[in-house]
C-alpha cells in the first residue's frame, strides 16, 4: 500500500516513516490526491469502490485503506 501511495501522492514525509494509523490528510492528502489513490487502488485490484465508500474517512489511514480493499477483495 505504501509504494501504491508513494507513486500518487507527494506527502509532506517519506511513505516510509508513515505509520499505518497515522492521518494521511494530516501529511498533505486532500481530495485531488484521494482521487488519485482511489483510481490507482481500482486499477491495482481490479474493483470499483461503491459510491457510499466514497468518504474521506476510508483514506484517512494505511490501515483504513487496507481494511476496505481486503473487504472488497473477499467479496
Amino acid at each position: 500500500m505504501r509504494e501504491l501511495i508513494k507513486e500518487v501522492v507527494e506527502l509532506t514525509v517519506p511513505i516510509e516513516e508513515v505509520g499505518i494509523e497515522d492521518d494521511l490528510m494530516n501529511l498533505g492528502m486532500n481530495s485531488i490526491n484521494s482521487i488519485k489513490v482511489i483510481v490507482a487502488i481500482e486499477g491495482e485490484f481490479g474493483f470499483e469502490f461503491d459510491d457510499e465508500d466514497l468518504n474521506f474517512e476510508n483514506f484517512r489511514n494505511i490501515r483504513k485503506l487496507v481494511s476496505y480493499i481486503e473487504s472488497r477483495m473477499q467479496k
